[in-house]
């Protein structure tokens, strides 16, 4: 483990990245993204110079603070949105998660992990049948309702990674100081 950790370190340092980010290029992604345009907010020197011309006064002179304030407003909604792409920053939360938890571990409790107690004896051609909690009317009520919100919740999610990589692109050429 301590050996391929100085692998990993030796390979971020002579090209950038290493062979475990590979693994899931997203999830990289999406843990680097907000923390490195945050510190570039926090340590920036200017703004876009493409925004002075939207911020002039009645001389035709840009005023820096409102394009830096712009800037600044650009930049919190690209780490906002990064951050509510990531399932685990999001701040949107399932508020059926804990019933469903629950409810998977009192379904494996009575039933076993695929509900094999329920047809304990019983093959079909192709092995066992495994039964899911939603199939038991007492959880059926609250898996509904926590499977309607996951779907939700992912949509929000790819809304949010839609937005968040149309602002990237918009302003890629800005992202330097």
């Amino acid at each position: 483990m301590v050996l391929r950790n100085i692998k990993y370190s030796f390979q971020r340092i002579t090209r950038g990245y290493c062979d475990k980010d590979l693994w899931n290029i997203d999830y990289w992604f999406m843990n680097l993204m907000p923390d490195m345009l945050q510190q570039f907010k926090d340590t920036k020197h200017g703004s876009p110079s493409c925004l002075g011309t939207e911020y002039v006064d009645e001389h035709g002179i840009s005023c820096n603070d409102e394009c830096h304030s712009e800037w600044d407003r650009i930049l919190d909604n690209m780490i906002f949105l990064f951050r509510e792409m990531n399932e685990e920053t999001c701040q949107k939360k399932n508020p059926y998660q804990k019933e469903h938890d629950n409810i998977l571990q009192e379904f494996e409790e009575k039933y076993g992990l695929f509900g094999e107690k329920l047809e304990e004896g019983k093959m079909n051609k192709f092995g066992r049948v495994l039964h899911f909690p939603s199939e038991i009317p007492e959880y059926k009520d609250i898996e509904k309702k926590y499977y309607a919100e996951e779907k939700a919740l992912r949509q929000y999610r790819e809304d949010c990674k839609n937005e968040a990589l149309e602002l990237f692109s918009k302003w890629f050429y800005s992202l330097w100081d």
